[in-house]
């Protein structure tokens, strides 16, 4: 059992070993504004989120089957408690050394993510920007109605031609 959730947690640590380049990846995309590589790149980036979440489920059964088989283990434990509760200590030290990799890539894929966050909300707001100025919009120096900026277009083209 503990072999199996092993491997679980080694197919955890390549699949997000594989979303942490595709997030450098995107990076370099956004970075460049390469839309059509982009959206490639993010089918892939679903398709390994969705093992992800497959393998998630998996380890949760494997969790709650060792929680079966020993009285003092719970589905719900993390995994330093889990360990003490492992009693060959090569197997032990295993699934730390896995547990371990894993916690680094997921942090590493966490912080690639809020990278392209700011990238992308930044990319958002020039686009805004831009559409904004061809589109005439300019906000207004009173307040509206309820409080809210009052936003005025003017018109850029000429219906009646």
């Amino acid at each position: 059992m503990w072999q199996e959730l092993m491997t679980v947690l080694q197919q955890l640590n390549k699949e997000y070993g594989a979303l942490r380049s595709l997030g450098e990846e995107k990076h370099r995309l956004l970075v460049s504004v390469n839309l059509a590589e982009l959206e490639g790149l993010l089918k892939k980036e679903s398709q390994h989120a969705a093992r992800i979440a497959e393998m998630e489920a998996r380890r949760k059964k494997v969790l709650a089957k060792l929680a079966g088989l020993e009285k003092k283990l719970r589905p719900d434990m993390k995994m330093a408690e889990l360990f003490s509760a492992v009693s060959n200590p090569q197997t032990r030290a295993s699934l730390e050394k896995v547990h371990k990799e894993l916690s680094e890539q997921v942090e590493a894929v966490v912080r690639q993510n809020e990278i392209n966050s700011i990238l992308v909300h930044g990319a958002l707001n020039a686009v805004n920007v831009k559409l904004n100025r061809v589109g005439g919009a300019k906000v207004e120096p009173a307040y509206g109605q309820g409080g809210k900026d009052v936003v005025s277009h003017r018109k850029n083209f000429e219906f009646r031609a």
